[in-house]
Formats: C-alpha cells, structure tokens, sequence
C-alpha cells in the first residue's frame, strides 16, 4: 500500500498515477486497498484467549493499566541503600565505615525506615526502604567478613546523587494509562506487558475462517505421479501459509478442474461457511479462465486487474457475505498479490491497525541499472549486498518471470518501484521491503 501522507507534491503525484492505472483499465494498488478496506467492515466477532494463545493475534480491546510498573520504588543494582544527607555529613577526608542494619530482598521488604547513619543491604528488585534516597553499587563498597558493616572510599561518595540507582514506582507504566491499544498485532512483548498487569487473557478478533484451493487442469497434488506436461501445485501451499501465518483459520480444498458446474458448486458451498475464499488461477481472460464469470453468476465482482506486475489479473468479488479474492496462477504473482493485497485486507477485516498491516519499507542505493515500461507498480525479488566499498546496495533476481518461485527463495525482499519510475540507475536510491517487514513473515 502506498502512503500518499504528507505534503501536497505527494498528493499531486498519487492522482496523476492514480490516473494513469485507471485511464489503462488498471486500478492502483493503493486505490484498489483503500477501495476495499472502505467498503468491507471490521469483523465484530471477538472471542478471549489465555495469554499463551495470544501471539500474533489482533487485540480488540484496550489494555488499561491497574497497577503501577513498578509497584513500588526499588533498587536498580545490588548494592546498598542508604540516606544521601546521612554519609555527606560524615568526615570529608578518608574511607566511611558505615554500619548495616538490615536486609532487603525482592519480595521480602525491609520493614520501617533507614536508621540514621546506617545502610540496608538491598538486592536487584527489591523495595527501597522508607527513608533511603540513593543506592551504592556493591563494587563501590567493601564490606566486612560478616558483612555487618561496609567501608565507602570518599571518592565513591563524592560521585553519588540523589535516587542513583532507584526505579521509581510507576516508572514504566503507571496506573489507568493504555498499555496496548485496541488493533495491534500481538507480539511476544506485548503478551508479557499484558501479563505484567495480571492479565490472565485478552480480547482478540475471532480468527477469519479461509477456503482456500487451486484450478487448473494441468496441476497435479504433490506426492501423486506427475503426467506428461503436469506441473505440481505450490500456489496452494504459499496461499495456506500466509493464511495461517496472520491467524487465519484456513479449510483447504485441494485442487478444483477447470469446469464452470464444480468451481460454482464448490464457491456455493464454501461461502456458506467461510468468511474468505481466496483462489489461485482463473482470473485472466483465457477460455479456461471461470473463476470471474463464475462469481459472477452466484455473487456480484467489485474489482479485477490491478496495475501491478506480477500479479496484474487479481478479482476480489463476494457470494453471500463471503469475500471472495481470486489471485492470478503464476506462483510469484501469487506470492506478491498475497502478501501485498490479501494479507492487509484480512488483517484490516479482523481490525489491526494501519501500521499493523503496512509492509515496512526504506530506501537503498540500487546495485544495477534499468529500464521499464510505466503506468504499473512493480516488485522485484531482491535482496542486499555488500558490495566494494562496504556500501549496503540492493541487487535484483536474475530473471522478472513470475514464473520461478525459487527466486522467492533467493530473495530476502522485494525492490519497489512506483508507477511513474521509468528507470534506475546504478547507485539511484530505492524503496526496498525486507521479506521481515511483511506481515506474514
């Protein structure tokens, strides 16, 4: 999705590529994104998850803070805390021998204030006593054998400052303040933020259910012998995995033949259970393309072509209220489409947020040169190199047929280019998408 944000230049420059796919009977990407996420509501199904089961799904509900991180202040280092006033008004010349009087442990508190002139022996975590203001690291004292008092050389002291080494209650997180925010896409650390606040679970959107299959007649299933001129089908398999890989709960059936009666009987079924059915192969304008036609007589076609290579022949359409995405038979359009198309539309369906569904992308200087065709946005499968100078530089797959899907093995990202680029020159700065940056990754 492109971000047409910002100052009016980029506005200008948006329309006028806008324009361009829509006078050649293509449709932007962006438009055809913004299109749809408009048109095609947020799930309202919810469910609640222990915390375990929670990675990677899309919360629907504010986190609010109930307690303070940290509850209360405490120490930073093992050490000892002490009062500031209490060793700055001892001798200013020599060592200060300064008597313990206690201990305090994460989860066994020292209990009741600081003596005066004496230090408390305070462990990583543990709560600060009433009355303490600082905490001396341990490498900066001696203590004695019994450890019933420590010695603090003057050049310790004369560094100390008031709450070194206390992390003060609230410090992290403080109470009614929003730890997570309602549509983001639940990692590792926001589990345990939500965990820090005694959640034993967290409103998350109900996964979508997904049907997913392939057509053509000249695939055949993996592990079946291979006839003359067949291919095995791997589109299936990119399109379960990006499913499953941003929650999906995906219904796989298989392989359907090019015939108007089964495709229409299988959608038919499928829609009446599924929340998205999303097909590869079918798409394009050929005599044993029915998958748009097909759609068209049980439900109704909203778009179909978008301005981009691979993956120009893509449908999105709907039967019943089931969406429907048909995406185009070549396995690395499939694989591009997907990820750049399907996979932020599903994840807005189940209510992630804007930069929760957004590839991340920065810019590189090209390692090569070269000359296309304008008027569509193109991917190419690429990834980085270090090349003479140390300098990082993005090299391209040797070949741009949509054809060889183990450049997508190759490659480590994809190189964009904008509508309107006409050409790239070596050293010429590019947007790059790190594979790591897509969202089913």
């Amino acid at each position: 999705m492109v971000d047409t944000s910002g100052s009016s230049v980029s506005d200008t420059r948006a329309n006028i590529v806008a324009d361009v796919g829509q006078q050649a009977g293509l449709t932007p990407i962006h438009v055809a994104l913004a299109q749809a996420c408009a048109q095609i509501s947020v799930f309202a199904q919810t469910e609640t998850r222990n915390l375990t089961d929670c990675y990677g799904a899309i919360l629907r509900e504010d986190v609010v803070a109930a307690v303070n991180v940290p509850s209360v202040d405490n120490s930073a280092m093992d050490g000892y805390a002490l009062r500031l006033d209490d060793i700055e008004a001892l001798p200013k010349s020599g060592a200060l021998t300064i008597p313990v009087a206690g201990v305090s442990l994460a989860g066994h508190p020292f209990v009741g204030e600081v003596p005066v002139g004496r230090a408390i022996r305070i462990a990583t975590g543990a709560a600060v006593p009433a009355g303490a203001d600082v905490v001396i690291i341990q490498e900066n004292v001696t203590a004695n054998s019994d450890e019933s008092e420590i010695r603090i050389e003057r050049d310790a002291v004369a560094r100390l400052r008031r709450g070194d080494n206390i992390r003060r209650m609230g410090e992290d997180v403080k109470v009614g303040s929003i730890v997570l925010s309602a549509g983001k896409r639940l990692r590792p650390q926001d589990v345990a933020v939500a965990a820090g606040q005694g959640k034993g679970g967290l409103v998350v959107a109900r996964p979508l259910r997904v049907a997913v299959f392939s057509t053509g007649d000249e695939l055949s299933v993996p592990g079946d012998a291979l006839p003359p001129g067949g291919i095995y089908d791997s589109n299936r398999f990119a399109m379960i995995g990006m499913m499953r890989a941003i929650g999906c709960d995906v219904t796989d059936l298989g392989l359907l033949r090019d015939d108007f009666d089964v495709l229409q009987s299988a959608l038919g079924d499928a829609a009446q259970n599924h929340d998205v059915i999303l097909t590869s192969g079918g798409v394009s304008v050929g005599k044993a393309d029915l998958l748009k036609p097909v759609v068209d007589s049980i439900g109704e076609i909203h778009a179909w072509k978008l301005a981009i290579k691979p993956g120009k022949p893509l449908m999105r359409g709907k039967i019943s209220n089931c969406l429907v995405l048909g995406l185009p038979g070549n396995p690395v359009s499939v694989m591009v489409s997907g990820l750049l198309f399907a996979v932020p539309l599903l994840l807005h369906m189940m209510g992630a947020r804007d930069e929760d569904r957004t590839a991340v992308r920065f810019q590189v200087p090209a390692g090569f040169a070269l000359k296309r065709g304008t008027g569509r946005r193109e991917w190419l499968r690429a990834r980085l190199h270090r090349n003479g100078n140390g300098q990082l530089v993005a090299l391209p797959f040797r070949s741009s047929s949509s054809g060889v899907l183990s450049s997508m093995v190759w490659a480590e990202g994809l190189i964009e280019l904008a509508e309107d680029r006409a050409s790239v020159g070596q050293g010429d700065m590019v947007d790059y998408i790190p594979f790591a940056g897509l969202q089913a990754f």
